[in-house]
């Protein structure tokens, strides 16, 4: 007799489910799918921070007044971890300023992209002291639509070809 008391409820709460008239089937996988990049991309603006020490080709001497450099190295960075590097850039001696696009690549593949645009200046004999405004623009894997912005602040050597950078910013991906 209990059993068929308890089953009361049970079976209550089913017809009124049932009276609604929205649909009670899951919804299509394309379109959960589409909920979930929806979700990820929410715009959630994250700290981005990290160093990198990189290396370029010995410059021509003298020094030209537009170089174009390709650097290569090595990040440790929020968000992605141990990263490569490679960036190319073209550097104006004259005017003090450079600007290029770079590639960061975590341990599993995802790739981050940013452009750059900054102002450099001697800091002694074959120092260049330089900063940066940088502009993510998407990637690859979680990085797809990354967009966001920092600074960075670095120091490079003419005579041992490397050059340090520090970074400062946001990121939402």
């Amino acid at each position: 007799m209990r059993s068929s008391i308890a089953a009361v409820p049970l079976l209550a709460s089913a017809l009124v489910g049932c009276a609604d008239p929205s649909p009670t089937s899951p919804m299509p996988k394309a379109t959960v799918l589409s909920l979930g990049a929806a979700v990820q991309r929410s715009g959630t603006s994250r700290p981005f921070t990290g160093s990198c020490v990189l290396t370029f080709n010995p410059p021509p001497l003298p020094l030209p007044p537009v170089l174009h450099q390709v650097d290569i190295g090595t990040c440790h960075l929020t968000h992605l971890g141990l990263a490569d590097f490679y960036g190319e850039q073209d550097i104006n001696f004259v005017a003090g300023t450079q600007s290029g696009w770079r590639r960061l690549t975590a341990a599993n593949g995802d790739e981050l992209y940013y452009t750059h645009v900054g102002t450099s200046a001697p800091a002694g004999p074959g120092l260049v002291s330089f900063v940066a405004q940088m502009t993510f623009t998407g990637g690859t894997g979680r990085f797809a639509g990354a967009t966001g912005s920092a600074q960075g602040t670095g120091m490079a050597n003419l005579i041992t070809h490397s050059s340090s950078v520090t970074f400062a910013g946001t990121i939402d991906y």
